[in-house]
């Protein structure tokens, strides 16, 4: 752990969030909110211009489109931020908000994520924060992603187009040439920040702190061992805990970056970013969110609220004026932009460092491993099972020879479209790199996980996560009392599942080690790693008849909900 602490710096689902977000989107910009009192001579003011851009999971090539318009794309992204910054060359802060990395697409994971750091240094970031997913694989992979250094745990090796194992991490990889700051990132049992919790940046004669703080449900949305080494104390607890410091440093434009998220209509806004906000010292002046992956712009308690979609389809563009002489900002206001393709010339630099990572991956990306006779998705029925997650827990269910199988719906990350399914395409359905586990549990064991799927969030809200199941259906009533909301478990030929008997189940390394609230698991008996899940759903999609056909939750369900 003593590795770890160092001095220097370092679902609304997609598709809705953009449909949702796009009309708001195309007239945005918060009001600005002058501060009370004389006017400030425009001779005294500094005009600071902060670009950012949250949760970009590693998608160097676009997204998908808004009003049938591309968008994204890490060349498009940078032409962006190059663009907005000639508007004010001397006053210019870049930077993200958490996630960079993680959930990856292909051409990004497969390299471990090198691609995505590369092409953000390209684009000339002044500054990130931690995300939860910056921790997927762990405190000393993500040391290694900004401090540089070719990987060697391990699992630095992946399959090559020919099967055989290769190393896919660059030996002279260097990490970030930009810092991270997590106030909120503590070594556990401790309230030491892994990282600076705080940097002062100065622009037009006029300085700037920002304060990063990262979802304290970190603990509970990603591998349990992987974030063991670390706590995650509350975000407005922390950003109070350093505002006066800043202040007695001489800074009173306050800026956090805030990996936590919340939902917008209209003006108002909802969730975690917005009731951490509240909490906020009234000297913070402005809040650049992320987590949720939707729009927001708005303000709360009059501090700047902004957060700019996902996978870098739009960017903030957030304007502070600051009085040079009592260092405060005297007016703020916001602007989201959408990074539609056609409007800008892609960034020549990163154009080439995408193409040729495009060109590596293909022949492991294109490869086909079978053929959908239809699209199989995410969406789900009102009791919440999915034909994909069907598919993905029978899947499991065969590769462990399990009697039950558990699938977390967050790890289900993209659909199958009809038609040939290539390598790629599963990939970035389950893209994670969890691993096949298999354990023994009671039957009275599998009825509390089931009641683990009703929890509430890190400000005591009910949350709901439905499990994906297979072996076993199951119904539910969620407004019945605590522990007693699962109805029935029966087997598929209707017998009661018996609370006294033992079954071999089989999960993902993420909800097996205790993810997503699913402690259970973890009393399970002689557990086994068995191989990883993307190996399992290739496998059992090779053994379907072609084309194949995934199960169907509204005609033949596994999940019933009642009241």
């Amino acid at each position: 752990m003593a590795g770890m602490l160092r001095s220097a710096l370092l679902p609304i689902t997609l598709a809705l969030a953009f449909m949702l977000a796009f009309l708001t989107i195309l007239a945005s910009g918060a009001e600005s909110r002058p501060k009370p009192g004389k006017p400030v001579p425009e001779g005294r003011i500094a005009d600071v211009q902060i670009l950012g851009f949250n949760d970009f999971h590693g998608w160097l090539q676009s997204p998908r489109a808004i009003d049938g318009r591309p968008v994204g794309g890490a060349e498009y992204l940078a032409a962006y931020l190059d663009r907005e910054e000639r508007e004010n060359p001397a006053g210019t802060i870049r930077l993200h908000a958490g996630d960079s990395v993680g959930g990856s697409p292909l051409i990004s994971s497969y390299f471990h994520d090198e691609p995505s750091v590369y092409a953000m240094n390209e684009m000339g970031l002044d500054l990130g924060t931690l995300g939860n997913h910056e921790f997927d694989e762990g405190g000393d992979e993500m040391f290694r992603l900004l401090d540089g250094g070719q990987r060697s745990d391990g699992k630095q090796f992946k399959d090559g187009p020919d099967g055989e194992p290769v190393n896919t991490s660059d030996a002279g990889f260097p990490g970030t040439d930009f810092p991270y700051i997590a106030a909120n990132t503590v070594e556990a049992g401790t309230q030491n920040p892994v990282l600076p919790p705080y940097t002062i940046i100065e622009r037009d004669d006029a300085k700037v702190g920002f304060i990063g703080v990262v979802t304290p449900e970190t603990e509970q949305i990603v591998v349990p061992d992987a974030v063991a080494p670390f706590d995650f104390p509350d975000m407005s607890d922390t950003v109070n805990r350093y505002v006066p410091e800043l202040r007695k440093k001489g800074v009173e434009a306050i800026v956090v970056l805030a990996h936590s998220g919340g939902v917008q209509s209209g003006a108002a806004a909802t969730g975690e970013v917005v009731s951490e906000t509240q909490q906020m010292n009234g000297a913070v002046d402005a809040v650049i969110g992320g987590h949720s992956h939707t729009f927001m712009n708005t303000r709360v308690d009059g501090k700047l609220l902004v957060q700019a979609l996902s996978f870098g389809a739009a960017i903030d563009d957030v304007d502070l004026r600051i009085d040079r002489k009592t260092k405060d900002v005297v007016s703020s206001s916001a602007e989201v932009v959408t990074t539609f393709q056609d409007a800008v010339q892609p960034d020549p630099e990163v154009d080439a460092l995408v193409a040729g990572y495009e060109e590596q991956i293909a022949p492991v990306a294109n490869r086909v491993v079978g053929t959908a006779a239809e699209n199989v998705t995410r969406t789900a029925t009102p009791a919440g099972e999915s034909a994909l997650g069907d598919l993905i827990a029978d899947a499991q269910r065969g590769f462990a020879g399990a009697d039950f199988a558990f699938m977390n719906p967050g790890g289900i990350r993209a659909d199958i479209a009809s038609g040939e399914v290539t390598y790629g395409e599963l990939f970035a359905v389950q893209p994670f790199d969890n691993q096949v586990a298999r354990m023994e549990l009671t039957g009275e064991q599998v009825y509390r996980v089931l009641e683990q799927q009703f929890q509430t969030d890190s400000n005591g809200n009910p949350r709901t996560r439905i499990l994906q199941i297979s072996g076993l259906e199951f119904s539910y009533n969620s407004q019945n009392p605590a522990g007693s909301r699962i109805t029935s478990v029966t087997l598929p030929d209707g017998a009661p599942l018996d609370r006294g008997a033992t079954y071999t189940v089989a999960a993902n390394s993420f909800i097996a080690t205790g993810g997503d609230g699913f402690t259970v698991f973890k009393e399970g008996q002689n557990p086994t790693t068995l191989g990883s899940d993307l190996d399992a759903l290739e496998d059992h999609i090779d053994g379907l008849p072609s084309p194949f056909e995934a199960p169907d939750p509204s005609t033949d369900p596994r999940i019933i909900k009642e009241g």
